[in-house]
């Protein structure tokens, strides 16, 4: 009986804590002011809030277009990166280009960007995968040589850096999402912001989305059914946990009433769950030492999402899974079929995006793994 109960033990792979009283304050009193909070906490002057981070992406470049007078046509972005990126891109009628990353790194290879980048370059996209900083002032020279904006992706990376600027603060514009899984995880909603381009933030209007009260009742549920005593049923469910699926037919709407409030109420939690994430992440450090293949030295100065490994030629057991460990995308940008319709023609390879895909895993890092457990993991991964 207790091997039963212990095998229906699972985790998740990433964090969905949200205090009851941000939730409750929804229905309560469902008049937030996230916008302000959010410039305050960040430094900057602009920001503009949305139902979702990829309609922010592509309200933003089909602006930029516009202003371009539509000379400019392809939207540089990672190789290895989310499938909502590359949908706001398509859903703004703009081709889809890509540039490699360095597996070793996870940086952006520079020499990628520089190859790719042409007269019909109008935007390029960087990023902060996992939570793990992407040096952005030599990419921001590359950009603005050849007349580019750049534009920092900090979905995946939210809150304060040692001895640094705050991610999404960088570039010409930061996209930041809230939806479940993010650094501040609450079920919905993004931020697009600027500290220079406030002609360019003028001209993106949004419509009402509601009150946003379904929203808020499942991020109620998620609550609930993430502990790991329950969260093998929504596992055994056939409700898609965790896929990643390429869709450029979404929704382009402002920020319901609801999740603003839950933004504002939330927000104080953000530094205590980054302060977990970059210990655990100290931890993982710790045991896979020998085994780790990435140099990334941001990884002492801001907290990791979901900690990366390279586990190569390894599928993913069982064991593993109950225990958190997932796959982030399945795919390279270019090897994903419904993406490469998108895609600009005569396009170089991305080997180093490729791998990333099919030899990294994830470990959690979340508030419902403790730093034992942490360790129990580590050891899980190492015999694999």
């Amino acid at each position: 009986m207790f091997n039963f109960f212990k095998n229906l033990t699972w985790y998740p792979p990433a964090e969905t804590r949200i205090p009851w009283s941000a939730i409750l304050s929804a229905f309560t009193r469902p008049s937030g002011n996230f916008t302000k909070s959010l410039c305050n906490y960040l430094g900057v002057d602009h920001c503009i809030l949305g139902e979702s981070a990829r309609a922010l992406l592509f309200k933003l470049l089909e602006t930029l277009k516009r202003q371009d007078g539509g000379q400019r046509d392809e939207v540089l972005i990672p190789g290895y990166t989310c499938y909502s990126v590359a949908a706001a891109v398509a859903k703004a009628d703009l081709k889809i280009a890509v540039y490699d990353l360095d597996p070793k790194t996870l940086h952006a290879d520079l020499d990628s960007i520089k190859k790719a980048i042409s007269e019909k370059t109008l935007a390029v996209v960087t990023q902060h995968l996992f939570g793990m900083l992407t040096p952005i002032d030599e990419l921001k020279g590359i950009a603005h040589k050849s007349g580019v904006y750049l534009i920092e992706d900090a979905a995946q990376a939210f809150g304060k850096v040692d001895g640094g600027k705050l991610p999404g603060t960088m570039g010409d514009f930061g996209i930041f999402s809230f939806g479940r899984g993010k650094p501040l995880p609450i079920g919905g909603g993004g931020a697009l912001v600027s500290h220079d381009h406030l002609d360019v933030l003028d001209g993106i209007k949004l419509n009402s989305q509601g009150n946003g009260y379904n929203q808020t009742v499942v991020s109620a549920v998620i609550q609930i059914m993430s502990k790991p005593a329950f969260y093998w049923i929504p596992e055994m469910l056939p409700l898609g946990l965790g896929e990643t699926v390429f869709e450029s037919d979404f929704h382009v709407k402002g920020i319901p009433n609801a999740i603003d409030t839950m933004l504002v109420k939330a927000m104080p939690i953000l530094d205590e769950l980054n302060t977990h994430r970059k210990r655990l992440s100290g931890v993982y450090s710790n045991y896979l030492a020998d085994n780790l293949l990435i140099k990334n030295k941001t990884t002492e100065q801001t907290s990791i999402i979901r900690f990366p490994v390279m586990l190569p030629h390894t599928i993913l057991m069982k064991d593993l899974n109950r225990l958190g460990v997932r796959r982030m995308y399945p795919k390279a940008i270019s090897d994903e079929h419904s993406i490469k319709p998108y895609l600009k023609t005569n396009q170089e390879p991305t080997p180093g995006a490729e791998e990333i895909a099919e030899q990294f895993f994830t470990l959690p890092t979340h508030m419902g793994i403790n730093d034992n457990l942490a360790g129990q993991i580590s050891l899980a991964v190492q015999k694999y």
